[in-house]
């Protein structure tokens, strides 16, 4: 490979460089940390006589605040002032700027996470990147490919995670297979042929550069899991039989579709029939190792005690969460009631409809009325498909314990399986979806502060994060987790409430998922937390069973990767599900799965206010043992 000299390289911030928190307005940086990887990998390119740029939109946070946030962090020293570049990056016109500022070079390579962006810094006649890790494979003239890398079974219990080192220009997307693991990767074309030496299996899927330009989903397709083997019963011919998803699909798996959505299209467009919970997955970079490690540093959580909860704290919990207080907080987000502070009505929270960005907003008053100046409450900003989206995060400050617990629940909505849906422009109330969860993070702060006014304040610190974009395959959770890993934070638990509100039939159920089948170690604290929210149960929650709890005896967890618990998990941290009864099981004579009918239509307008309230003050005792035992 040749030296990228005479070569530019430019940067986006946010996800690509660091991770980048805004203030409650989002128009102040609060903190940016750079990824401990990049700096070594900008002395790398600058070593190779590589200049180095930035080229980002910074939305309403003034330019000279980001020059600062980028000094904080140590990078401003790294880079070319001439070369730093702000404006939108929504046409081909901030790349040109970036170019011309360039001046003759050989070469300019344009590294962010965005494909849409790619695509304009493409048009522009950059070369393009995903990732720093790619960067100098890119520079000089290697080609990147869409790869599924299969273990051998023969070899799967030998240390096979080694050949997956920093030094190989691979970036691991998906892992699947308990016994057999198989990594879905971007890598270039060097690194699959070293990886067929080394006596991997690898498929090339898709064109040659394809990732470029393209981001990469897993389509889950219940139906023909659910029909069995040589029964013409899928809904993917439907999908892909003829136009441009036909092109768009490059595999199948034992889950679903692997699909790769072109720059300027939405995962929107990719929505099969029948599908359940969780129907799809954007493949995205994880922080950590291939597979977690069995001993992951400072994630093993506070010791194993018996979950209780006192009198006084029980007494809290059962004033602080109420059928009312989950009906209060829900209406404010399914448009029955403005929004905080006498906002208008929040009809749908889709990241393509407007009102998302209300709900952000509604979020960050509500949290920070809540929190009485106890909660540091910020914006989490990423990209997808061309928007900068953001998560909601409010950190209630530990007193003497180390470890942070994460409440959370996704706050976007969609009613996808309304015929002619219009995301745009169409109501999505979500109530149950995720409206339930929402309502249940905002209780569970609520409480909290009850709580240390009646005690004190949690011995951990306890962060209520609202993920964005969970609709499109976990993609705020997904951002939030991978930044969280990359900076070292000691999560030691995370307890995500998504769809708590729907149960109908006389016999009351609900479900607490914790498997991740690569990683026994992972799936084994996470089982912790759940065994926590159900021995809690008779205590906080009499009115409620025995949670369905998953993973089962010898049966896989059908939660397992179908909720933003899923995000944490594969970065190494210990994360549960908390839901209604989504799923059948476990176990042969279990009672089937009591799905709500109105799931993904813009008729999921109500909740079981009194099933929902049961079921978050349960993850908030969870939360609060955690926190303070």
């Amino acid at each position: 490979m040749s030296s990228p000299t005479g070569t530019v390289a430019f940067f986006d911030i946010g996800g690509t460089l660091a991770s980048v928190v805004l203030s409650p307005g989002g128009d102040r940086i609060e903190h940016l940390a750079a990824y401990p990887d990049v700096p070594g990998v900008l002395e790398d390119l600058r070593r190779r006589g590589a200049r180095l740029g930035i080229v980002s939109d910074p939305g309403p946070v003034p330019h000279e605040e980001v020059d600062r946030a980028l000094g904080e962090a140590g990078l401003r020293g790294l880079l070319d002032p001439d070369l730093v570049v702000y404006g939108a990056k929504d046409s081909p016109r901030v790349f040109e700027r970036a170019l011309a500022r360039a001046g003759a070079v050989d070469r300019a390579l344009f590294v962010g996470e965005d494909a849409g962006e790619r695509a304009h810094a493409l048009r522009a006649g950059l070369l393009v990147a995903p990732h720093p890790r790619l960067a100098v494979a890119v520079l000089g003239g290697d080609h990147l490919r869409y790869l599924r890398v299969t273990v051998p079974p023969a070899s799967a219990d030998e240390d096979w995670r080694n050949a997956f080192g920093d030094d190989l220009p691979l970036l691991p997307l998906h892992v699947t297979g308990r016994t057999v693991p198989t990594v879905h990767a971007i890598g270039t074309t060097s690194a699959a042929a070293r990886l067929d030496d080394l006596g991997f299996e690898v498929d090339r899927l898709g064109a040659e550069d394809e990732p470029l330009t393209a981001d990469l989903y897993l389509l889950r397709d219940d139906r023909r899991v659910d029909s069995g083997f040589l029964v013409p019963d899928g809904s993917s011919a439907g999908l892909s039989g003829t136009g441009p998803a036909a092109q768009a699909v490059l595999a199948s798996t034992g889950d679903g579709l692997l699909v790769a959505v072109p720059a300027g299209q939405s995962v929107e467009a990719y929505h099969l029939d029948t599908s359940r919970h969780g129907h799809d997955l954007k493949l995205s970079p994880v922080a950590g190792p291939v597979v977690p490690e069995d001993d992951h540093p400072g994630l093993r959580g506070p010791a194993a005690v018996p979950p209780a909860v006192t009198a006084e704290e029980r007494e809290v919990l059962e004033a602080g969460i109420r059928p009312e207080h989950i009906l209060g907080h829900l209406a404010r987000y399914t448009g029955a009631a403005p929004a905080s502070g006498g906002g208008a009505l929040i009809t749908s929270r889709h990241v393509h409809h407007p009102d998302n960005g209300a709900a952000v907003s509604a979020l960050v008053a509500d949290l920070q009325e809540i929190g009485g100046g106890a909660f540091l409450v910020r914006r989490h900003r990423f990209p997808h498909e061309g928007r900068r989206l953001e998560n909601v995060e409010a950190e209630f400050p530990g007193r003497d314990l180390d470890g942070v617990v994460l409440v959370t629940a996704h706050m976007d909505s969609t009613g996808a399986r309304q015929a002619g849906y219009r995301p745009a422009v169409d109501p999505a109330p979500g109530a149950d979806d995720d409206g339930s969860g929402i309502a249940g993070v905002l209780a569970a702060a609520e409480a909290f502060r009850a709580l240390a006014a009646a005690r004190d304040a949690p011995r951990r610190t306890v962060r209520f994060v609202l993920f964005n974009a969970e609709e499109h395959g976990l993609v705020g959770s997904s951002a939030y987790a991978r930044d969280q890993a990359r900076l070292g934070t000691p999560i030691v638990g995370v307890f995500q409430m998504d769809m708590i509100g729907w149960d109908a039939l006389p016999e009351r159920t609900f479900e607490v998922h914790a498997g991740i089948s690569t990683s026994p170690a992972v799936e084994g604290r996470s089982l912790a937390l759940a065994r926590t929210v159900a021995g809690l149960v008779p205590q906080v929650s009499p009115a409620l069973p025995a949670p369905q709890l998953y993973p089962h005896g010898e049966e896989d967890d059908p939660g397992e990767a179908r909720s933003d618990h899923h995000s944490f998990q594969v970065n190494g941290y210990a994360a549960c599900l908390v839901s209604e009864d989504l799923f059948a099981g476990p176990g042969p004579g279990a009672p089937p799965a009591e799905m709500n009918p109105q799931y993904h239509l813009p008729t999921d307008l109500s909740v079981n206010a009194g099933y929902a309230a049961d079921i978050a003050r349960l993850v908030t005792a969870a939360a609060w043992v955690t926190a303070t035992r």
